[in-house]
C-alpha cells in the first residue's frame, strides 16, 4: 500500500489521482482555530450534537464507549491519557468550524456531512476501524499517529460496542503536525493514534448507499405514481398454485423495470431532493431576519449544515426542496454558499425572497450573533 505525500494541495490534480483511489497527506494544508477545553466540554453537553466518550488501549483491548450528551459535572478532564471526545456537527454550532468547509468548496456541497472533532489525551483512540465515506482528518494541535491498511480481515471484535476490527496489521504509517491532513478513501483501515494531548478535526463525506436510494425511489414512487403494475400471476400451475417459479420471477423483473422508467427530467427532481435531504440538519433555532427584505446587509449565507444542488433544467435543491431558478444563478448560489448582491434577474430575485422568508438564507451578521451565543 502507498501513501501519497504532497507538500502543497491542488484539487485537479487530487481529484484525478487520489479521489476514492488511495489515501493522501498533505503537509501543512489547513491550521483551523483550535476550540478550548471549554468550548468542547460545552459542546459535549448539547442536546443537538452527537457526542462519545471513548477510553481505552489498542494493546489492552479494554475499550468502553459513552454517549452524550453529558452532564458537565461528570465530564472528566479532557486531556486524561487514553481518552478521546469525539462530537459531530460542529460545523453547524461554531463558525470558526464551519470556516473550514471553505477550503472543501471543490467538492459538491450535497455530499459533505459535517466536521467532527476529536478532543484526545495522550494514547487516545477509537481504534482501528474502516468507513464506508471518504473522511479529510485535519490536525488542528498536538501529534497523532495514523496507521494505514487497505488488506484486512472485516472481522469486528464483538466485545466491545466500537466498531474495532479485530485483527489490524498497519501497512503504512505516518506522524501529523499541526496543519496537516490525511484523505483517507471509503474502505481503506485507519488507526489514529494521539501522541500527546491533540485535537482532530474530521471533514466527513457521506452519500446514500444505493438501499438507501432504492429505499427512497419506492417512498417517491408509491406517493407520485397511482398506476404502478401489481405483481399478479399470468400463468401458473394450479397444481403447484404457491411456487414461485420463473414465470414470477420473469414478471417481477419486468414490472420493477417499468417502475424505473423515469425521463431524464423526472430522475433529475428526484435525486435532487433525494441528494439534499439526505442527513439534513434540523437546528431547532428560528432565524428572524427582523428587517424588510429590501433593507437586508448583504452578504447572505445559508444556514449551517444547507445541502444545495443544481441542474441545467433551471432548479436549485435546497434541503429537499426544488426551486426554479435560472442555472448560472444557481451555480453561483451553490459554489459561494452566500449571496454577494441582489441579483437583477426577477425569477431569481423571487427565489432569494422564498429562501429568506423560510429561514435557510440569513444575514451573516444575524449568523454571527447566533454563534456568539452558542460559545457562551
Amino acid at each position: 500500500m502507498e501513501l501519497v505525500v504532497w507538500q502543497d494541495f491542488d484539487a485537479q490534480r487530487f481529484l484525478s489521482q487520489c479521489w476514492q483511489r488511495k489515501p493522501l497527506l498533505i503537509r501543512s494544508w489547513l491550521q483551523p482555530e483550535t476550540l478550548d477545553m471549554e468550548q468542547m466540554a460545552a459542546a459535549a453537553t448539547d442536546e443537538e450534537l452527537g457526542s462519545r466518550l471513548v477510553t481505552g488501549e489498542f494493546e489492552k483491548l479494554d475499550w468502553k464507549l459513552e454517549y452524550g450528551p453529558f452532564d458537565p459535572t461528570e465530564l472528566p478532564r479532557l486531556d486524561q491519557p487514553y481518552q478521546s471526545l469525539l462530537i459531530q456537527d460542529m460545523d453547524k454550532k461554531h463558525s470558526q468550524v464551519a470556516r473550514l468547509l471553505e477550503a472543501f468548496r471543490f467538492l459538491p456541497n450535497w455530499l459533505i456531512d459535517d466536521i467532527m472533532i476529536s478532543q484526545a489525551g495522550p494514547g487516545g483512540s477509537v481504534g482501528p476501524h474502516v468507513d464506508a465515506y471518504d473522511v479529510f482528518l485535519i490536525q488542528a494541535s498536538g501529534q497523532r499517529r495514523w496507521e494505514l491498511a487497505d488488506t484486512f480481515q472485516p472481522d469486528l471484535n464483538e466485545d466491545f460496542e466500537l466498531a474495532v476490527l479485530r485483527n489490524f496489521k498497519s501497512e503504512v504509517s505516518c506522524v501529523v503536525d499541526p496543519g496537516d491532513v490525511l484523505y483517507v478513501p471509503a474502505g481503506i483501515a485507519h488507526h489514529g493514534i494521539a501522541q500527546q494531548k491533540s485535537q482532530t478535526w474530521s471533514v466527513g463525506l457521506r452519500a446514500p448507499s444505493s438501499a438507501e436510494l432504492v429505499a427512497e425511489l419506492a417512498a417517491y414512487l408509491d406517493e407520485n405514481n397511482s398506476r404502478l403494475p401489481r405483481l399478479n400471476p399470468e400463468q401458473y400451475d394450479p397444481d403447484r398454485s404457491e411456487r414461485i417459479d420463473q414465470k414470477l420471477l420473469q414478471q417481477t423483473r419486468r414490472i420493477m423495470t417499468q417502475a424505473l422508467q423515469m425521463d431524464d427530467d423526472e430522475l433529475t427532481i428526484w435525486l435532487g431532493r433525494t441528494l439534499t435531504a439526505y442527513r439534513q440538519w434540523n437546528p431547532e433555532v428560528d432565524f428572524d431576519p427582523g428587517e424588510e427584505f429590501s433593507e437586508l446587509e448583504l452578504p447572505l449565507v445559508f444556514l449551517p449544515g444547507t445541502r444545495l444542488a443544481w441542474s441545467e433544467n433551471g432548479q436549485l435543491f435546497v434541503n429537499g426542496d426544488d426551486l426554479p431558478c435560472p442555472p448560472e444563478f444557481a451555480r453561483q448560489l451553490c459554489s459561494a454558499g452566500r449571496l454577494e448582491e441582489w441579483p437583477p434577474d426577477p425569477t431569481a430575485l423571487a427565489l432569494i425572497e422564498h429562501l429568506i422568508e423560510q429561514g435557510q438564507l440569513v444575514s451573516s451578521r444575524s449568523l454571527s450573533v447566533f454563534d456568539s451565543d452558542q460559545d457562551e
